[in-house]
């Protein structure tokens, strides 16, 4: 089967922080390793969102261009995931070439079908400064919680997502003077006349993390509304209409449209440009997208909605990953400097041991707070107590008493250890493809707990040698789980458990091998993540 990872796009305004991660990048990386391992044809792209008006601003508080800003943030991102290990087929950004081309034939297969139309608007106007203001240079009170620095499209606070013409005291951003509202003319997505295609397709999914579909639901239920996809910038992807040249297309209209230029862009650099169509035209392959909760009715509404009416028979999303928010006394934001960094984190403790503890913390359900304590406990308890040690002490007495090679006859006898090996790995594999990554984990974590406790209930330090021997040679197929199943999430670790095994350090199917294990090297105590 061919699986789409899509994945959301972050604004290249600055540093990602750890909300980021738990929130759509770690879980999108751990399931598209785990759709590797079980067979899948896996594409997963992203990119560095560089349009808009949140870079605008960021630019003009830097003292410098859009375009430079942006550039330098996208390859400080783009950097910090390879550094966690985010295993994109591409991650690229929305300043190209190709995806201004592909904004724009989508924009204008929408407009032949009727969807785009002129209209006015009321538009906040700075009269101190003299010129518009685009969204996010409007700041004033969220009329769903009552937040005194909401923006004009949205409320950090509470997640809403706004229409700046319904702020409370709207103020510029810049200066500080309070917002006039004059008639401007617009470009509209006509959301009302797609909301048809649009409610089909959410009666279609009825199996979505219900806070998504409800939310979802209740835009549809409360009437869609044409929506304004025009901006008053010069930053950002033309819009390709005669008398439009001082517009720029919304940055939430043309970024949702990054997953299908980054997948043309990505069949373009393989050599084979038309190699997007496989995942893009077959509805037989599988559409995942990952998402914090702030990005859901984007992906729920406007882009089904963008997909169905563009006219080009292109594949709609099949599952919406959408988690909450991760804490730190407050929802974490880079723009108002909460939370942890994401290099600052990888120094702090490394690799392995900050994605199982995002992991163990994922906010699947509701926000979940995050402190370094926490993280700590994770790593001990569970990196270290369930998945690296259990192997370390199998294979220290191994390879003490035994050389490190299992006992011939034993080996012959574990079918049954076999067969609960292997209902383990399928039981986390599936919680993984549902995208429960704590229950995931968890599932790791009591197979190295069982081998613990077996180690405590029989003792082999205190057996013979050939009854010593068989038990331990029990243990491994246990062992080979941890192997397996530990790699989307801890990949070092894990291949350092197969590594010691005698197994090739990265898993090449979602499985168990037949062949014996074979301790092959003297275990290093401890074995570190």
């Amino acid at each position: 089967m061919r699986v789409l990872i899509a994945v959301a796009w972050p604004y290249a305004s600055g540093p990602r922080h750890l909300g980021h991660v738990a929130g759509c990048y770690l879980p999108a990386d751990i399931v598209a390793r785990y759709h590797r391992l079980a067979g899948d044809d896996v594409l997963m792209v992203s990119g560095s969102d560089q349009h808009g008006t949140p870079i605008t601003v960021a630019a003009e508080g830097a003292g410098t261009s859009p375009e430079r800003f942006a550039e330098e943030r996208h390859a400080e991102i783009a950097a910090s995931f390879e550094r966690l290990g985010i295993s994109f087929d591409l991650y690229t950004k929305t300043h190209t070439q190709i995806h201004t081309e592909t904004v724009q034939r989508l924009f204008l297969g929408l407009h032949r079908s009727g969807y785009i139309e002129e209209g006015l608007q009321a538009a906040a106007w700075c009269p101190r400064e003299r010129r518009s203001l685009p969204d996010r240079y409007v700041e004033g009170r969220c009329p769903v919680c009552g937040a005194a620095d909401a923006r004009g499209d949205q409320c950090d606070t509470c997640g809403s997502t706004l229409d700046v013409a319904d702020l409370g005291e709207p103020r510029c951003r810049s200066c500080g003077a309070p917002a006039e509202f004059r008639e401007l003319r617009q470009l509209f997505l006509r959301l009302d006349v797609l909301q048809p295609k649009i409610e089909r397709y959410l009666d279609e999914h009825p199996d979505w993390r219900a806070f998504v579909l409800n939310e979802a639901r209740g835009w549809v239920r409360a009437g869609l509304r044409p929506r304004a996809i025009t901006r008053d910038l010069a930053w950002g992807v033309p819009v390709p209409l005669p008398g439009w040249a001082d517009r720029r297309l919304y940055v939430w209209f043309e970024a949702v449209v990054g997953y299908l230029s980054a997948s043309i862009e990505w069949a373009m650099r393989s050599g084979e440009p038309d190699a997007w169509r496989a995942w893009w035209e077959d509805p037989k392959a599988r559409h995942r997208y990952f998402l914090g909760k702030d990005n859901a009715p984007f992906h729920a509404v406007w882009w089904p909605g963008i997909l169905a009416g563009s006219g080009e028979n292109l594949h709609l999303p099949d599952d919406l990953v959408v988690n909450h928010y991760l804490t730190s006394g407050a929802k974490m934001s880079a723009s108002r400097g909460v939370g942890f960094g994401l290099d600052e984190s990888l120094d702090r403790v490394g690799v392995d041991p900050l994605r199982h503890a995002l992991c163990a913390l994922n906010p699947e359900t509701a926000d979940v707070e995050f402190t370094w304590d926490q993280a700590d406990a994770r790593t001990r308890t569970g990196l270290l107590g369930a998945i690296a040690n259990p192997a370390y002490r199998v294979a220290s007495l191994l390879w003490k008493r035994f050389g490190g090679v299992p006992h011939p006859t034993a080996w012959s006898e574990t079918a049954h250890e076999r067969r609960e090996a292997e209902r383990a790995l399928e039981e986390i594999g599936a919680a993984i493809r549902l995208g429960d990554l704590r229950r995931a984990l968890a599932g790791i974590h009591a197979v190295g707990a069982q081998v613990n406790r077996t180690l405590a209930a029989v003792e082999p330090w205190r057996l013979a040698d050939d009854e010593a021997h068989r038990e331990l040679t029990r243990l491994l197929p246990m062992l080979d789980v941890l192997g397996v199943a530990a790699w989307p999430i801890v990949p070092h670790t894990a291949e350092r458990i197969r590594s010691l095994l005698g197994r090739r350090p990265t898993p090449v199917a979602w499985g168990l091998d037949d062949s014996p294990l074979k301790i092959k090297q003297r275990p290093e105590p401890p074995l570190r993540p």
